[in-house]
């Protein structure tokens, strides 16, 4: 057997071949092994280009296969007929049931022998995915280990790749790829410890400000679809943590000194009845600026003048007008660089100067999952892509935009210089 099996009719053109290992959850978790348990390898569909992953999301019909094989001590090893048509391996928590079928099927006396079957595969999930690159004079294998199951797929992330020859087989491959796949574990199997923020205490953020009247519900509909659908090469929404709206009111203050402390403050109203005090400094509109919290904070009358007065005595503030903002949030990951981004639509309502709006797309960067070859140096180019893409979605809705830094604080002061006017009749 050899490594590079085909897929389809048009996998030659490909030159990343992936394999799909389901196996015991006791290879990566400290938790009982289950005796006998296999490790079944299934072939997904080749890939075209040379590029690595850091991350790989497969939903139940990514996972549809040609080619089986079956490691371990149970029966035989070895590659199993195929399944009479393609079918797909995981669905939703378990495998499918037509894949179970076809297993039951393949694997002949072997499921006679082994009547408990069908505990033996309980006990499995879905363990690693490998990615064999054959372009090169050197082929390389990309271990992605599981990360994150969820209903709607499993998400995979790459913690090392080996150098191995052109014809190793698969067995060796899939062994080669358990000697590697205890890297960075813990920061794969615990979903909380697997990020890490880049630059922190500094939002960085581009901005596209809508110049047309649009529905800013609409537009992250569409930017979703568009995302799903695979229009934004590179990037898919995080599995299970895809969209998330807010509302708040929030009373707003200029730092007008010290010029090195120049800003704005900003309360945010909370249920409790307390307030989340966000503190940006930036002498101007930026792409990166400094930004820090206080969470729940008492503000006794809501008397934001006297709380700045005690807590900052060596700040000048103006206050500014109050504003109610709506934000639907797409939460967004590279799969090549494993940045996540929140394309972050709102829309901000002045409470006194009539109404007056803003609605934006802002793309901000949110955090990095931990992987093989990680690299901060790549966060910009990445935000400037995907911004880009965001930019022409928006222009092919026939929504006037401008991509700029324009903050709500800019925002803000506009608002009431274009205030001063009216009321002066200039």
């Amino acid at each position: 057997m050899t490594t590079h099996l085909t897929a389809s009719d048009e996998s030659p053109a490909a030159v990343v071949t992936r394999y799909l290992v389901v196996a015991d959850v006791a290879h990566q978790y400290s938790v009982a092994p289950t005796p006998d348990a296999p490790q079944i390898v299934a072939e997904l569909a080749a890939q075209t280009g040379n590029e690595a992953r850091a991350l790989e999301y497969l939903r139940s019909e990514d996972t549809v296969t040609r080619n089986v094989s079956l490691f371990g001590p149970i029966g035989r090893t070895g590659t199993l007929a195929p399944p009479p048509a393609p079918v797909g391996v995981w669905g939703p928590n378990e495998f499918t049931a037509a894949f179970f079928a076809y297993l039951r099927e393949a694997t002949g006396a072997w499921q006679e022998e082994h009547s408990s079957l069908r505990v033996d595969l309980s006990h499995l999930g879905p363990e690693m995915l490998l990615r064999t690159h054959t372009a090169d004079a050197q082929p390389y294998t990309e271990v992605l280990m599981c990360a994150r199951v969820r209903t709607s797929g499993v998400l995979f992330v790459r913690v090392a790749q080996f150098d191995h020859a052109h014809e190793t087989p698969l067995s060796d491959l899939v062994a080669q790829a358990f000697e590697h796949s205890t890297a960075m574990q813990d920061r794969v199997r615990m979903e909380s410890d697997g990020f890490v923020e880049y630059e922190d205490g500094i939002e960085i953020e581009q901005k596209i400000t809508l110049l047309d009247e649009a529905s800013i519900w609409s537009l992250t509909k569409g930017m979703w679809a568009a995302v799903e659908n695979g229009d934004f090469p590179g990037f898919i929404t995080d599995p299970g943590y895809e969209l998330t709206r807010w509302h708040l009111v929030q009373h707003n203050f200029e730092v007008l000194a010290p010029a090195d402390k120049s800003g704005h403050y900003a309360f945010q109203q909370r249920p409790n009845g307390k307030y989340h005090l966000k503190m940006k400094t930036f002498p101007e509109d930026a792409l990166r600026r400094k930004e820090a919290f206080r969470w729940d904070v008492d503000v006794p009358g809501a008397d934001f003048e006297g709380y700045l007065a005690r807590e900052f005595p060596d700040l000048r503030f103006k206050k500014l007008p109050t504003f109610r903002r709506t934000r639907f949030d797409l939460n967004i990951q590279s799969v090549v660089t494993g940045h996540y981004f929140g394309i972050e639509t709102d829309e901000v309502t002045i409470s006194h100067t009539g109404g007056r709006k803003l609605r934006q797309v802002e793309i901000e960067y949110l955090k990095t999952r931990w992987h093989a070859g990680m690299d901060a140096s790549s966060i910009d180019a990445e935000m400037n892509r995907l911004t880009e893409l965001l930019r022409t979605f928006i222009a092919k809705q026939g929504i006037g935009a401008e991509r700029s830094f324009y903050s709500k604080l800019s925002f803000l002061r506009d608002s009431l210089d274009e205030q001063a006017t009216v009321r002066s009749g200039s």
